[in-house]
């Protein structure tokens, strides 16, 4: 796996262990880690489009986490 996914994923449990504790442990990971995704794949956008069109760039990261119901 890629090293930021793993570092994403480590993320994601350590806030469940930290604000949700054990219960339903699994899926609040996995939201956690999905979100994680979502808010770096939106990231890449909007720094990837600094120097270039930046209104689109700004605009693929906002319904990239539109899409996904990410704030």
């Amino acid at each position: 796996m890629n090293e930021r996914i793993c570092e994403l994923a480590l993320q994601a449990g350590e806030y469940v262990n930290v604000y949700i504790g054990h219960v339903d442990w699994h899926r609040q990971f996995h939201q956690k880690f999905a979100e994680l995704i979502v808010k770096e794949c939106a990231q890449i956008c909007f720094s990837e489009s600094k120097g270039h069109d930046m209104a689109f760039g700004e605009h693929c990261g906002i319904v990239i986490k539109e899409h996904f119901g990410v704030e």
